[in-house]
């Protein structure tokens, strides 16, 4: 499995999963009639992950080669935190790890009023750590923030899929599957990070339609009662 996601085709799902979480997220967050308050979770995530991110093009290389997956280095002595730390540790050069922190601020920030702080929390570190596993099994050394920034937004996104009566949203859904599916099988790794988001969402979305509306559960209130003009034809 390549991990890099630096070949032709991971570049365009890259953008495309963006595109369609940027048409989808918004909708959803009005639809849910959730408040809009300071995105904590994404400044802190941002901070944190950015100030070693940054430093290893700043004149600290370092950084990264201390942070980064290294299979060997974790199967052979032992450095299972790697798996976590390579999260802080950017591929591809100073403008791809600038990139990258842009993503994971909208991806967490709307997550966070989407489906809540903490549960966005653990599914952007669940999908980072689960990844960085495999590449470890397939050899891959590296790092960055992309397998958790996908499998976050295909969450929020297939979870629009499930709860929200929406074409847009569905559309955009689909469409962001559609080129995960491409990247499995061209071997390449973002597909699997957004496979699993995918499926964290539907089954979020699924579980939360059987709670009552009552509880205030996140996925419960995109609810399936409201939606705006784009549901029923009209424009989005």
């Amino acid at each position: 499995m390549d991990t890099s996601g630096s070949s032709f085709a991971s570049i365009v799902v890259a953008l495309v999963v963006l595109a369609a979480f940027l048409a989808s997220a918004p909708r959803m967050l009005r639809l849910s009639g959730r408040p809009i308050r300071v995105p904590v979770l994404a400044v802190v995530l941002v901070v944190v992950i950015g100030i070693p991110s940054i430093a290893q093009y700043l004149g600290v290389p370092a950084v990264g080669d201390a942070l980064r997956r290294e299979p060997d280095a974790t199967l052979q002595h032992g450095e299972w935190w790697r798996v976590l730390t390579s999260l802080l540790a950017q591929d591809g050069g100073l403008v791809a790890a600038i990139f990258g922190l842009v993503v994971v601020a909208v991806a967490i920030a709307f997550s966070g009023w989407i489906q809540g702080a903490w549960l966005t929390l653990a599914i952007f570190l669940f999908c980072s750590i689960v990844l960085n596993l495999l590449a470890i099994g397939w050899g891959a050394v590296g790092g960055g923030t992309s397998f958790a920034s996908d499998g976050t937004m295909l969450s929020v996104l297939a979870l629009g899929l499930v709860q929200a009566r929406n074409r847009i949203v569905m559309a955009a859904a689909i469409v962001a599957i559609a080129g995960g599916i491409l990247l499995v099988v061209i071997a390449d790794a973002h597909g699997v990070a957004i496979l699993l988001g995918a499926v964290i969402g539907a089954t979020h979305g699924l579980l939360s339609r059987r709670r009552s509306p009552a509880t205030g559960d996140a996925a419960a209130a995109i609810s399936p009662g409201r939606s705006d003009p784009a549901a029923h034809g009209g424009r989005g």
